[in-house]
Order: structure tokens, then C-alpha cells, then sequence
């Protein structure tokens, strides 16, 4: 976002290279009539006058670069990533197949009956349902876990889904 495009600065360009050509065309004139040392002082001052409007305009367009750093990217729309983000959605409505049946197995151990199982909406975590109460159950590692009262404490945003 380094646009460098400023109007002043282009003007004062156009006008230090218009001055230097009428600079050299005036000093072509003057040959003639007070011969080649009075031509090159002129041509010297156009120019002298003709690179310091270039140099100004130069360093404008150099200064509206560095403030342009100052504004912030747009974002690139990314229909792939978008379509990426619909599918992931879709898959976390669902709890897969495999860890339904962890938590079976794990509940079954325990003597307990699970109702329904619904997925959380972070990820590694699902809802079970079982004798009218519901249990937040981490699936991140090899086994099954019901998170227990103070895990639910430390994770605030975990508890709330029990309430």
C-alpha cells in the first residue's frame, strides 16, 4: 500500500522538466546576440531551477510513500478459504463416528447410559447426554475424560455450555 501518486508532485515534475526545455531553447536564442558565455549561464540556470522543481517533487512522492505504509491491507477475498469455512462448519454439527464410540465405551464402563452426544463448538470437546444431566467430555487424548467441576472453573467459556 506504497502508492506514491501525488498531484503536486507530478506538477512540480512536469514544471522543472517544461523549465529546463524552455531554459536550453532560450539559451539557443541568446547565442546570437550576446554570444556563448551569457547562453550557458542561462542554460545552467534553467537547469539548476528545473532539477530543484524535479528534486521537490521526488521527495513528495517519497514522502506520500512513507505515509501510505501507515494505511492498513485490505483484505484479499478468498473464495477457497470461504468454502473451506462453510465445510468446517459443517463437519463440527456432527460429532464423527469414531468418537461417538469412544464415548459409548467409556460411559459403558461406568454403567451408564448415554442419550445423545452433541458436539461442542470447540474443538476436541463434545456434549453427553445421560440420565437427564449433560457432561462436557474431552476427547484431545487417548482416552476419554468428563471434565470435573474445576476444569469446568479454569474454562469459563467450556462451563457455560452446561448452563
Amino acid at each position: 500500500m506504497t502508492s506514491r501518486n501525488n498531484v503536486v508532485a507530478m506538477t512540480l515534475q512536469i514544471v522543472g522538466g517544461t523549465l529546463i526545455a524552455v531554459y536550453a531553447l532560450r539559451s539557443l536564442a541568446l547565442i546570437g546576440e550576446f554570444g556563448g558565455g551569457a547562453a550557458f549561464d542561462v542554460f545552467l540556470q534553467g537547469i539548476i531551477f528545473g532539477m530543484l522543481l524535479i528534486g521537490f517533487g521526488e521527495v513528495i512522492k517519497l514522502m506520500q510513500g512513507l505515509f501510505n505504509q501507515r494505511e492498513p491491507e485490505r483484505p484479499v477475498e478468498d473464495v477457497e478459504k470461504e468454502r473451506r469455512a462453510v465445510l468446517r462448519q459443517a463437519e463440527e454439527h456432527t460429532v464423527p463416528l469414531e468418537t461417538r464410540k469412544r464415548i459409548m465405551d467409556f460411559y459403558t464402563k461406568k454403567n451408564m447410559i448415554v442419550d445423545d452426544i452433541e458436539p461442542a463448538p470447540y474443538e476436541g470437546y463434545a456434549i453427553a447426554h445421560h440420565d437427564g444431566q449433560r457432561d462436557i467430555v474431552d476427547v484431545n487424548n487417548w482416552e476419554v475424560e468428563i471434565l470435573t467441576e474445576g476444569q469446568l472453573n479454569r474454562n469459563p467459556e467450556l462451563k457455560s455450555l452446561l448452563e
